[in-house]
């Protein structure tokens, strides 16, 4: 029943197109980024150039993502998607074309893929509201995490399979094929124009980022769930380190481990809608998270493999409870001409703070231990959602717009 309830949102034409290409193009992505990597490091065996790459993303999702906000908000939604695809499908073609043996070459397009990266991520998720009825947000927001997470599941592993017995280059030409798919899929869409005016281009940029610290709605949400990334994004870091060093489990259980965190993030979809018709979302956002924290540091407290694999389930689940309706939460509280830009700044926000986290992880585990990283770094996020919690929670808001 509450599967089906969440499907039945592909009955709306626009978002069923919208679910199919992002599907469609991350099988491709997943697989590309596996063969960006070996890329990387089989041409230089040099760590480093592997770190530049995902620096230049970085830097392009951080930065570039806030300065390209206004497009979302200004031009129709549906050309932005279409046309971010095209140019994604045409920069991979690239690679096995002429950048292979070219890591500066390679940096640059890694860069400009992530540009267009965040095009379409504010372009898309700003759309979803126009698309489905505010009761159906938090079931699309669901499917479109479940793409990710289904991918992650379905084809990280076949990428690497894939990658090592037949190369890299079959890999980036399955990815600029899945985007060109992808593409043709967007052109079903309808209609998506923007609803801002076409004032200064810049006094627009710093338009979208103000409601981030003076809607109380978005600034609690976001500033939240930048905390919670900041200390919670150690676990990324510090998976294998946790798996082979204090669990004894070698690389094998630590892709177990993995399996098993994405495996309860697709769990956790089916028992976050009812929670949220139950209670709400801004309650439930801070349940997941603030549980989230505490099975965090539960890992480093009790590092058994068998407990380990249990908190996993449950950080996977917990994961679904609060990205699912903060990112509906956000979507309503944003005035519908600032969505894009809001959006963008949403995503620039998290990339900063994970990095944020991997690097905190990299300067304190050599100090006090991969555990009492995992132990501080879990109750530091408990910690910012009880402050939230005690000075009110997240106020509630709802859509500004209708679906169109």
């Amino acid at each position: 029943m509450i599967g089906q309830l969440m499907w039945s949102v592909l009955k709306q034409t626009g978002f069923r197109w919208l679910f199919a290409s992002v599907l469609v193009s991350l099988v491709g992505s997943k697989i590309h980024r596996i063969a960006l990597l070996f890329v990387a490091y089989q041409e230089t065996q040099n760590a480093v150039w592997v770190s530049l790459i995902l620096g230049a993303q970085f830097v392009a999702s951080a930065v570039l993502g806030p300065l390209l906000g206004p497009l979302s908000d200004r031009y129709d939604r549906r050309t932005l998607l279409v046309l971010s695809d095209l140019a994604r499908a045409l920069l991979v073609a690239c690679i096995p074309l002429f950048a292979i043996g070219s890591m500066p070459l390679l940096m640059i397009i890694a860069f400009l893929m992530a540009a267009f990266e965040s095009v379409h991520y504010s372009a898309s998720n700003s759309a979803i509201p126009d698309m489905v009825p505010e009761s159906e947000l938090d079931e699309a927001n669901g499917l479109m995490n479940f793409a990710n997470r289904f991918a992650d599941v379905t084809f990280v592993a076949l990428a690497g399979v894939l990658v090592a017995n037949v190369g890299p280059a079959p890999a980036f030409w399955i990815d600029a094929t899945t985007y060109l798919i992808s593409a043709v899929l967007l052109t079903l869409l309808p209609p998506l124009p923007g609803k801002a005016g076409k004032g200064n281009y810049f006094a627009a940029v710093a338009e979208g980022l103000r409601p981030l610290w003076r809607n109380p709605t978005l600034s609690r949400t976001i500033g939240t769930l930048a905390l919670a990334a900041a200390f919670g994004s150690v676990e990324a870091a510090l998976g294998i380190v946790y798996a082979v060093g204090a669990l004894k489990i070698g690389v094998q259980g630590f892709g177990v481990l993995e399996a098993l965190m994405a495996g309860g993030a697709i769990l956790g979809l089916f028992i976050t809608m009812p929670l949220i018709k139950r209670l709400s979302r801004e309650t439930v956002f801070l349940l997941g998270l603030g549980t989230w924290g505490l099975f965090l540091a539960s890992t480093g407290l009790f590092p058994f493999p068998i407990w380990a694999g249990v908190a996993m389930v449950a950080l996977g689940i917990l994961n679904s409870m609060f990205i699912i309706p903060a990112r509906s939460i956000i979507q309503l509280a944003a005035p519908t001409e600032l969505r894009g830009r809001i959006m963008a700044a949403f995503g620039a926000t998290m990339q900063s703070a994970v990095l944020m986290g991997t690097f905190l992880a990299g300067v304190l585990e050599p100090r006090l231990g991969v555990l009492t990283v995992l132990i501080l770094s879990g109750f530091a996020v408990f910690l910012a959602v009880l402050v939230v919690h005690l000075r009110g929670g997240i106020p509630h808001q709802t859509s500004q717009s209708e679906p169109g």
